[in-house]
């Protein structure tokens, strides 16, 4: 018998509060150093702006208690781009992301960021660092159908990433460092869990419920072979704390990814245990995915998902993708639900 056993982080409270002052610190003092850099960034360099953005048209059928039937998918983003590079290489850019329905989050995304051989520091409003940089995920297009870390298709195949306000686009600044040889780290602070959606504002935003994020990620390519992996940890102070490793491996079209990950809010309760793994294969036009999750331990909707789809590229920058999905909410089979889905994909 095998046993494993997992260590809490939230328990070594005074070493995160070191953490999360070095980190605010550590952000402060490379912004200084980069303003210090700006000062002799007079370019005769001009901006350039571009709008891209998606769409997602498709059709869906589920088989369960919550939503049986079928449904029509209509989502959409417009993306407004500007980008600037100095004389001084320096890399100024800004980003806005819009939603192409009527949303209490009508703008998602949206930042600038000042790069060059220092690394990239952004300010707005993102998913934080670690999420953004993990590995160890495969996605079908938009992750509209998924086994993990995807839009939700039947009522128990919730499946994502935990943590504090995770893909709520926390306001916060983040900071990742140049790659060297493949290896980078990187991190964040928002001072805020309830800076997103309704209660964006364009005024400064103090600390009430803050959390950090740290982490690290190694990709490299040998030959036809290739590898990657990140770790991260998210303290969120009063709220969840999590940490995640994910990992993938990469060869003749083949990927194989897995992700792990542990959860425990302070205070306790509600933690679990996420275990996912997913593989694809990927020739011409053609891809074939999927994966299975399966979530342990005293948090509502723990069970198991699978999911699998294959999508085939119909033109440049539209793919048509058909997959099914299975949940597990209890796993013990007792409510399990069943759908599949069938949608367009264009990137513009």
């Amino acid at each position: 018998t095998t046993e494993i056993y997992t260590l809490s982080l939230h328990d070594a409270l005074p070493i995160s509060n070191i953490v999360r002052d070095t980190m605010k610190k550590a952000l402060i003092a490379t912004t200084a150093i980069v303003a210090a850099g700006l000062a002799s960034s007079a370019s005769a360099a001009e901006w350039s702006t571009r709008v891209t953005g998606y769409y997602f048209l498709g059709l869906g059928v589920s088989d369960n208690s919550g939503q049986d039937g079928v449904a029509v998918l209509r989502d959409g983003e417009a993306h407004v781009r500007a980008k600037l590079v100095a004389d001084n290489g320096i890399t100024f850019q800004a980003r806005i992301e819009l939603e192409a329905f009527t949303s209490g989050d009508q703008i998602d995304e949206n930042y600038g960021t000042v790069s060059g051989s220092f690394g990239t520091i952004l300010i707005g409003s993102n998913d934080n660092a670690v999420y953004n940089n993990h590995v160890g995920t495969i996605y079908a297009p938009g992750a509209r159908i998924g086994y993990y870390d995807a839009f939700s298709l039947t009522t128990a195949a919730g499946a994502a990433f935990s943590g504090p306000a995770v893909g709520a686009d926390d306001l916060g600044i983040h900071y990742t460092s140049p790659s060297l040889s493949g290896f980078k780290v990187y991190g964040s602070y928002h001072p805020s869990t309830s800076s997103d959606g309704a209660n964006d504002s364009n005024n400064p935003v103090f600390e009430n419920n803050d959390y950090f994020t740290v982490g690290a990620a190694y990709n490299g390519d040998f030959g036809d072979f290739g590898f990657g992996i990140s770790a991260g940890y998210v303290d969120g102070r009063n709220n969840t704390d999590f940490i995640t490793i994910g990992a993938n491996v990469s060869a003749a079209g083949f990927t194989l990814a897995g992700t792990y990950e542990n959860t425990n809010p302070a205070g306790g309760g509600n933690n679990f245990d996420e275990y996912a793994i997913g593989a694809q294969y990927a020739t011409g036009p053609w891809t074939i995915g999927g994966g299975f999750k399966d979530q342990s331990g005293s948090a509502a909707g723990a069970g198991e998902v699978a999911a699998g789809w294959v999508t085939y590229g119909l033109a440049p920058g539209v793919l048509f993708t058909a997959g099914v999905e299975y949940g597990d909410a209890a796993g013990d089979g007792a409510g399990s639900d069943f759908g599949g889905l069938a949608y367009l994909t264009m990137r513009f």
